[in-house]
């Protein structure tokens, strides 16, 4: 397995001096590099990295926003910021970043936080995907939905939707067996849905509450949320978490 990595600093010698220290880890690969924010978006849609590691003070369009967008076509990317500027860890985290890096750092911090990613993804890979219904169910989940796209139309049953999420800046079902998109955002499935046992669990993802099976710590402020019928991976932040444990004790309570 390759872990793929983009660049976005402008200074040529801590680019460089990043670029070693990534090569530096087993199974990565620095697939480009960029000096401003709009060429870094540019190529991460080109080249779909599962890393993009960012400096905030970028021309053109500044780490922030480039991190914002960069969830906008694929919210599963993993982010690290390596900056000068402290002030903004706090805006990182709540863009999800994985990891936020404060200049000058030791080189084999980068090393670090890129071998803890490959060691995540290596996990991922090996989890077989998964055909069983769960069997626990916190809620009823009733109904059916239409969803269409260019390619298709299916009718789904709610409780075969494993999760909703974006990629290319559209909203897409992943369901029991496959995938197709809706022409609904995220905040309208959340509202359209909230009755029905599905869940907020992060800007980019809507999750079925019966399909979770475990939730694995990615990055500082973010889990891994392993779920039935399928390999894919949803993310939870930490928020999120604590807002589901208050929910479930909740229903705990109540039965």
């Amino acid at each position: 397995m390759k872990l793929t990595v983009l660049l976005a600093e402008d200074d040529p010698a801590m680019r460089q001096v990043i670029k070693n220290a990534v090569r530096g880890v087993r199974g990565t690969d620095v697939v480009g590099e960029a000096d401003d924010g709009v060429t870094a978006l540019k190529l991460f849609e080109e080249l779909r990295p599962r890393v993009v590691i960012i400096d905030i003070d970028l021309p053109g369009k500044n780490g922030l926003t480039l991190a914002q967008e960069v969830f906008e076509v694929d919210p599963w990317t993993y982010i690290i910021f390596c900056t000068g500027f402290s002030e903004y860890r706090d805006k990182a985290f709540e863009l999800y970043a994985f990891d936020y890096l404060v200049k000058p750092f030791r080189v084999d911090r980068i090393a670090q936080t890129v071998k803890r990613i490959y060691e995540l993804e290596v996990n991922r890979s090996k989890e077989p995907e998964k055909t069983e219904s769960p069997s626990k169910k916190w809620g009823s989940i009733q109904g059916a939905r239409l969803f269409r796209d260019a390619d298709k139309i299916l009718m789904l049953d709610l409780k075969d939707i494993v999760f909703f999420t974006k990629e290319e800046r559209r909203t897409v079902v992943h369901y029991a067996g496959g995938k197709v998109f809706a022409d609904e955002s995220l905040g309208t499935l959340e509202e359209q849905l909230k009755s029905q046992m599905f869940f907020r669990s992060h800007k980019g993802f809507l999750i079925n509450l019966n399909m979770i099976k475990e939730l694995i710590p990615c990055g500082k402020s973010t889990y891994q949320v392993v779920m039935a019928n399928t390999s894919q991976r949803p993310l939870m932040t930490w928020d999120k978490l604590k807002e589901l444990d208050e929910m479930t004790r909740g229903i705990t309570r109540s039965n």
